[in-house]
């Protein structure tokens, strides 16, 4: 692994801490100060005046604009326009001004910078001593979003003077931010006044979306200006010497999907709610993540800092408050991806919400059957039946318009269906089988029948012209992932139609089942090839593959990479070299299904193929190589994995965090270290020590239990906090009670 670490942040194990302020690391520290509470997200900018290349970002979930028209595609099913998650209204902006100077960190004099992130309450809190004339001025912006009172966000400023001083100051809710630095997408404001609370609205110049902003401050400061797209409140404040001036914001966002009563929005910004109580409310709503989802480390600093930010922007990026809502592959950090989600949401972000919240978990599921009739017609599209699930989505719409992804890679579909098996693995939702799942199976099962063929003879049956997960190689027959999990998803629906619970004639119906549509799908999964080699164990990644043009991946200069950047785009396909897990893949999903000896060969072929071009990859790498005995090699896939933002491996942190590959990493202590296996009826442990840990703690929620497992280096201790339950431990199933111990094998 070529990657290495640039850190410039202080280690803690609950906080962030950038001390001393890095000019050349400022874009980097506002992806990794960033919040958010689901409903929006707010990156770490300056809310003052700053000289410096920045990205103001503030992003509402399901808040989209569309990009502009290709024209008519020249290929039918070719997607032709984009959508993507819009940059919205600033609502933490101020300007400030003292004896003639404005407060710009880069033209004025400080001393004893420090930025922290408390990831135990969700503060954000910045503090300095501006140094204006002879008189020294203490700083302090703090900013909160609540956690459960979704649309309030707070922001406090406390100043402090050694002398008398007079300030000004303007606080703000700005719609004239640019997206991506070169268009505002928003319309003029419409101001919103009523007793002492100051509010605008706009709406978004294509889609028509509108959003209210309304803040409350406190003390007043009297004074009101209007622009078109920005609502200013400022005023003169009189520091007296030694002496704390407050003042505080409370901020209320909503956006606009129906009828509303401005009265009963200003009502929300009452009197006696601080910023204060919203900490103590976010530190009561912490605790509990941290009770049942915790990770703890003692060995190494570091990784413990970094698996905490992985579970706190987790649960900050995504925890259920609504089923219109997915995961983005930046969460609301920034505008790389345009905002898209992938089917990273069910095949890495989905396990850590099925093992600690099942509301959040169901309503990620939810957010696919809610957009089923957009895969219905994508599935037209491509000449298909069925539902077919977009590659990049942000509201359930095909987003991508490179043909290749967008019409060749079935693994977003398939990765629906999976995830549908795997929440119904752990929780036996039968309502939700029967009232949404048992629909979008039937749908997804009728494009993979649909979209495969068989040979020329009929022998055999799969998919031709795909691309699978590696997406190195384009247009291949039988990839292997895709024609697997083809089979998979076909055996999974007969299972459930064999299950007298699920039996339902009507919804058959209405997806269009017949005894014969029943038939041909037996057929073409008993009929799916998949390219297996008994002698060798290995799956060859696609039809072909192993006559591909062999490059040693290590005699690539370093500064080839990235190679999407440095090597034409059709070079990438003319050889074996793989970016991502593609085999191991499927592998990972369905561990149970192999053996140690096909997982040994697999991996052995196919890791030194791998660049790992993609952040998820190592992830997966990891935890193969710790299940084979490889402690070295899953170290060294491991190093970067908790870290790969705060140390900014990828040196593209500035671009927003990686979402899913945090929650990649939060996998790699989970299903590597710790071993768990969730593909079967009953889970399974199967533990090992990192050898620089001298122990670590897992939370896991599983079926209205908190499962808390401790390693160290001679026993495994295991408690359970709830009703007693049967577990798979080094292969033995073991009844947990209380405070069990059990040697390590």
């Amino acid at each position: 692994m070529a990657k290495v670490s640039n850190k410039y942040l202080e280690v803690d194990p609950y906080l962030i801490i950038e001390k001393g302020f890095h000019q050349d690391r400022h874009q980097v520290s506002e992806s990794i100060f960033s919040l958010s509470n689901e409903y929006v997200g707010v990156r770490g900018f300056f809310e003052e005046d700053i000289s410096l290349p920045h990205l103001i970002g503030t992003y509402f979930n399901g808040v989209i604009e569309v990009g502009t028209d290709l024209g008519a595609p020249h290929y039918k099913g070719v997607v032709n326009k984009t959508h993507f998650t819009l940059n919205s209204v600033n609502f933490l902006k101020c300007h400030i001004d003292a004896l003639g100077e404005t407060l710009d960190l880069c033209k004025v004099s400080f001393d004893n910078y420090l930025e922290t992130l408390d990831m135990r309450s969700g503060l954000l809190k910045r503090e300095f001593v501006w140094n204006v004339k002879d008189i020294h001025i203490y700083v302090s912006f703090e900013r909160l979003l609540d956690m459960e009172r979704c649309k309030h966000a707070y922001q406090r400023i406390t100043f402090r003077s050694d002398k008398d001083v007079e300030l000004t100051l303007s606080m703000s809710l700005d719609f004239g931010i640019v997206h991506w630095g070169k268009t505002c997408y928003w319309n003029d404001i419409s101001v919103i006044e009523k007793d002492d609370i100051h509010g605008v609205s706009s709406k978004t110049i294509t889609t028509n979306q509108e959003i209210i902003s309304l803040q409350r401050i406190t003390p007043r400061l009297n004074n009101v200006k209007t622009s078109n797209k920005e609502l200013d409140e400022y005023g003169t404040l009189k520091l007296t010497a030694n002496k704390d001036m407050v003042i505080s914001k409370h901020i209320f966002n909503h956006v606009v999907d129906g009828d509303y009563n401005i009265k009963e929005f200003v009502k929300e910004l009452k009197d006696d709610d601080t910023i204060d109580q919203a900490i103590l409310r976010n530190k009561e709503y912490f605790r509990k993540v941290y009770e049942r989802s915790d990770i703890i480390i003692e060995g190494s600093d570091l990784d413990q800092q970094g698996i905490r930010y992985c579970i706190f922007q987790l649960e900050q990026t995504y925890h259920g408050y609504s089923k219109n809502n997915n995961i983005g592959a930046k969460g609301l950090t920034g505008e790389a991806y345009s905002g898209h989600a992938f089917w990273d949401s069910e095949t890495y972000c989905l396990p850590y919400y099925l093992f600690s919240n099942q509301a959040s978990a169901k309503n990620l599921l939810m957010f696919r059957y809610e957009t089923l009739g957009f895969a219905k017609e994508r599935a037209k599209d491509l000449d298909c039946e069925g539902a077919c699930y977009p590659i990049a989505t942000r509201n359930g719409e095909e987003a991508c318009t490179l043909w290749q992804h967008a019409s060749c890679q079935i693994q977003p579909t398939t990765a629906v269906g999976y995830a549908i098996f795997h929440y119904m693995n752990i929780y036996h939702d039968d309502e939700f089988m029967k009232k949404y799942g048992l629909e979008m199976i039937l749908e997804i099962c009728k494009f993979l029948l649909t979209r495969g063929q068989y040979n020329m003879d009929n022998t055999y049956f799969g998919y031709y012209g795909v691309m699978g997960p590696d997406e190195f190689q384009l247009m291949v027959n039988h990839n292997t992932y895709t024609n697997y999990m083809g089979k998979k998803m076909f055996e999974y629906l007969f299972t459930l139609l064999d299950n007298p619970k699920y039996h339902n004639p009507e919804l058959l119906k209405k997806c269009g089942y017949t005894d014969e549509l029943l038939k041909r799908m037996r057929d073409a999964s008993d009929k799916m090839l998949i390219l297996y080699d008994d002698k060798t164990k290995l799956f060859e990644q696609h039809d072909g593959y192993y006559k591909l043009p062999h490059i040693d991946i290590h005699s690539i200069p370093v500064t080839d990479f990235p190679l999407y950047s440095h090597w034409s785009y059709d070079r990438i396909y003319r050889n074996d070299i793989i970016k991502q897990p593609d085999v191991l893949m499927f592998m990972f999903l369905y561990p149970s299904d192999f053996t140690y000896e096909q997982k040994k060969a697999n991996y052995e072929y196919y890791e030194p193929r791998c660049i790992h071009e993609s952040s998820l990859s190592p992830s997966i790498h990891s935890i193969f190589a710790s299940e084979l005995g490889k402690e070295d090699e899953a170290l060294n896939f491991f190093n970067f994995a908790t870290r790969l933002d705060l140390d900014d491996y990828n040196r593209n942190t500035c671009e927003g965090l990686h979402m899913t590959s945090i929650a990649a990493a939060w996998m790699n202590i989970v299903y590597g270290f710790l071993g768990l296996r969730s593909d079967k009826e009953q889970i399974e442990l199967n533990p090992t020590l990192p050898k620089r840990w001298n122990k670590y703690r897992v939370n896991l929620y599983y079926q209205n239990r908190i499962i808390k497992s401790e390693v160290n280096k001679d026993y495994l201790n295991i408690d359970v906090i709830g009703e007693s339950i049967t577990l798979k431990i080094y292969g033995k199933d073991v009844r947990i009670d209380k405070n069990l111990r059990i040697k390590r094998s």
